[in-house]
């Protein structure tokens, strides 16, 4: 950027108007000119607000999903998100705009959390692995259009208006293909309503389930040790308190890695718009590997996540010994890191969903969330640790990476398995959860899972 008056700098004070290097595009820090001085921190950290909404709105909004019920909660996310971005495109000061995006933010991490424990909800264990791979694959497409959009409007505010107008209509075509979860109402005691939306997706799929017998779980209302589940659960009960420090520090991983390695990367040079497109579409194959990998018997949930986790580290850590000047060299590996990373976060997903019991699955994830949303914090930082030591945030990545590929084989395999209804049901085989299940249901699975689980290829 330059001064349009040649005898001043672009930052100083006396410069009557900045020339930026992109004149046909227009972002809300050229518009504001918060470009320099102290002024480039309310540029840097309009992201940082943003991701600070979709946090504290992962910490909340997950337990609003297991007491209101999943689909009333993703409806009116999807509504406010849209609301939200349509207004910030119209702010006239960055104090103003910042306030709507944190907004924007916190309903958004309803549609990401609760919508995944729904769609998670209405189908069985050998479809689950593709529900947990389409978000990451919408992630990415979406990063693709946003790249189009941006390209051919060339103006902040009718970007975040076309965004903010799609995302409120949205609502209406949510409303009329969605229902809520059987599991849900079935947990809640609402054996007829979740008979009635089972019937119907059996009809919408061409099926007929005739009359079908559902029961509600002796166990829903929380463990044997009494007392319904709550977000104290997460920390008192010992089975519930492994998998969420594991869970926590996984998510972190895989969060911080993931946009380090993309932060790291670079600009690659030429056009701004096609960058970000080809490091999007880099993704797509990553996900659709894990997909077919995740479900094979021989793999599961477990090795994949692992595998993802330790070779990711592995190529990470092996740039602290390239010498400077193999930018080539450097590249492949942080480029192979970061596919390896992304299979990792996608098999989290579908993880965190099967391991968590119903009452507090939404709650669950979005306690985890909130270490994911930290890892996005704190990569920016990572980062800058090349600026001490060089290529040290590559060293950092590989530790953080084996580390979380370690206490991921501490987890059970849920590969095929019905979903929890309790805590003790996490770990089927071990002789704990034998001992205090026995008793309490006949067979090896509740009678919501039966019914949900088995009729679910016939939907």
């Amino acid at each position: 950027m330059t001064c349009i008056d040649k005898n001043f700098s672009a930052c100083d004070s006396r410069c009557p108007s900045i020339v930026y290097p992109y004149d046909k595009f227009q972002s809300f820090s050229t518009e504001w000119n918060l470009t320099c001085g102290t002024d480039m921190s309310f540029s840097s950290n309009t992201q940082s607000i943003f991701m600070m909404g979709v946090m504290i709105g992962s910490f909340m909004v997950g337990g609003l999903g297991d007491k209101y019920g999943r689909f009333p909660v993703i409806l009116s996310c999807q509504f406010f998100s849209g609301l939200f971005c349509l207004i910030s495109a119209f702010a006239h000061t960055w104090t103003i705009y910042v306030c709507f995006r944190f907004l924007t933010g916190f309903f958004l991490s309803g549609i990401i959390n609760v919508s995944f424990v729904l769609t998670s909800e209405l189908v069985g264990p050998s479809k689950r692995g593709i529900i947990g791979t389409m978000p990451a694959l919408a992630f990415a497409v979406g990063i693709v259009i946003l790249s189009f959009v941006s390209w051919l409007t060339q103006n902040w505010r009718v970007m975040t208006a076309i965004f903010g107008i799609f995302g409120v209509l949205c609502t209406a075509p949510l409303y009329c293909l969605f229902e809520e979860s059987p599991r849900w109402h079935l947990g809640n005691g609402n054996v007829e309503k979740s008979k009635s939306i089972l019937k119907k997706i059996a009809r919408t799929n061409g099926h007929d389930l005739g009359d079908i017998e559902l029961k509600v779980a002796t166990k829903l209302e929380g463990s044997s040790k009494g007392g319904k589940l709550s977000l104290i659960s997460l920390i008192s009960h010992d089975i519930l308190r492994k998998i969420t420090l594991i869970q926590l520090v996984s998510w972190f991983t895989c969060s911080s890695v993931y946009y380090g390695l993309t932060i790291a990367s670079g600009d690659m040079g030429g056009n701004r718009y096609i960058s970000v497109i080809l490091s999007a579409l880099v993704e797509i194959p990553s996900n659709l590997v894990i997909l077919y990998v995740m479900n094979l018997p021989q793999c599961g949930r477990v090795k994949s996540c692992v595998g993802g986790l330790i070779i990711s580290s592995l190529f990470c850590g092996s740039i602290w010994f390239i010498p400077d000047g193999h930018i080539a060299v450097i590249t492949g590996l942080a480029c192979a890191g970061k596919f390896f990373v992304v299979t990792s976060f996608a098999v989290i997903f579908v993880q965190a969903a099967e391991l968590y019991p119903t009452p507090i699955r939404n709650l669950g994830l979005g306690v985890i969330s909130v270490a994911s949303r930290l890892g996005g914090v704190m990569a920016p930082q990572i980062v800058n640790l090349n600026n001490i030591y060089h290529n040290a945030h590559f060293v950092v990545f590989g530790v953080l990476g084996c580390l979380a590929g370690v206490l991921c084989l501490m987890l059970p395999e849920t590969l095929g398995r019905p979903l929890p209804e309790s805590p003790e049901e996490i770990y089927p085989n071990s002789k704990r959860s034998e001992k205090e299940i026995s008793g309490k249901r006949k067979g090896d699975r509740n009678p919501l899972i039966t019914e949900i689980e088995d009729n679910s290829n016939d939907f």
